[in-house]
């Protein structure tokens, strides 16, 4: 191929100078980046191929994952995320920008190294959209934004970094991470801002500790590598188990045996989300079962007064009054419940 390329030496170019840059096969020098090509073309063009390729027992089946099923411990699924696409236009413009930077990245720093930072890559920004705003996001960009900073970073030492970031392509990049935003703000097309962003910084990261590292200690050298990989395994942690998300409290409570527990997890959703009114009469339901009627009672009438049309909870509380034997709340909530019946 032509300059800039590779991994090992060739010989003196044209020019006189004492070494060029060196050249590489794509399928045998560059065997991390064959291996993400072939897996992310043949998740994505079988997916997008399949019938309903957009919902959820579709994208489960091909390896896509999200909130529930990271709280049952499937957490390799944030790195399935990164190789599918569901649509035809965004996988090809993710796998051309990889064919153009990933063989030039893995021949310039060797398949092992790439073969590690493409892996924490990979979770980088999988956390960084799960455990924000862009939870359940599938495609490869945030590969594509660390290998772009990674060679951006290179390009003052080595042409085949300068070739494959150039100019157009730095405007390109760089100016996407701010119209992103305003595209997902004004609702056209959903984009992984928090993920490019993820990628980019991971890969500038990624650059300068490999250029400060050299030469210096061991112990000099690992402990960004410690301090990311606690990092990382903290944010897996909460990942799996996220105890400040209301919704993760209440599938825990949905899927508890034990009405302690159950009760435990309902209130402490409440205490995240107050407004969770499903929660609030599931626990009312709980107290009602166990016989604390006052308990019961005092949820459901809540629940009631910020969902006035709620006929469940219409049922609920005629239901209750029924056992404790209140003739005049029996009539109200009976008469309530004909009105709710009616206007639904």
């Amino acid at each position: 191929m032509d300059d800039g390329s590779g991994c090992s030496a060739s010989s003196a170019s044209s020019r006189g100078s004492s070494h060029s840059e060196p050249t590489f096969t794509f399928q045998v020098e560059a065997p991390v980046s064959s291996l993400l090509f072939i897996a992310s073309s043949v998740l994505s063009l079988t997916l997008i191929l399949a019938p309903r390729n957009s919902t959820i027992g579709v994208l489960t089946a091909f390896g896509w994952g999200d909130g529930p099923l990271f709280w049952q411990g499937e957490l390799w699924r944030l790195g399935i995320n990164s190789l599918l696409h569901n649509n035809i236009f965004h996988y090809l413009f993710n796998i051309y920008w990889v064919l153009r930077f990933s063989p030039v990245l893995e021949a310039l720093i060797g398949s092992r190294r790439y073969l590690v930072l493409v892996l924490l890559a990979a979770w980088v920004t999988g956390l960084a959209g799960n455990l924000t705003w862009e939870a359940g996001g599938i495609g490869l960009s945030g590969l594509v934004y660390f290998m772009f900073a990674y060679l951006d970073r290179l390009r003052p030492a080595h042409k085949a970094a300068r070739r494959v970031c150039d100019g157009p392509t730095r405007v390109l990049f760089y100016s996407w991470l701010l119209i992103g935003p305003l595209i997902t703000l004004l609702g056209l097309v959903a984009i992984g801002n928090v993920v490019h962003l993820a990628g980019l910084m991971f890969g500038l990261a990624a650059a300068e500790w490999q250029k400060r590292g050299a030469g210096r200690s061991l112990g000099v050298r690992l402990a960004p590598a410690a301090l990311l990989t606690a990092a990382l395994v903290a944010g897996s942690l909460y990942l799996y188990r996220p105890v400040l998300n209301a919704d993760w409290h209440y599938w825990m409570a949905y899927n508890a045996r034990d009405l302690t527990e159950q009760s435990a997890h309902y209130q402490k959703v409440l205490d995240l989300a107050p407004d969770n009114n499903a929660a609030r009469y599931n626990l009312g339901l709980l107290f009602f079962e166990q016989g604390n009627l006052e308990g019961a009672e005092r949820h459901w009438l809540e629940c009631a007064a910020r969902d006035p049309v709620n006929a469940d909870v219409c049922r609920a509380l005629f239901s209750l009054y029924a056992r404790k034997g209140d003739a005049a709340a029996l009539e109200t909530w009976a008469r309530r419940l004909e009105q709710v019946s009616r206007f639904l």
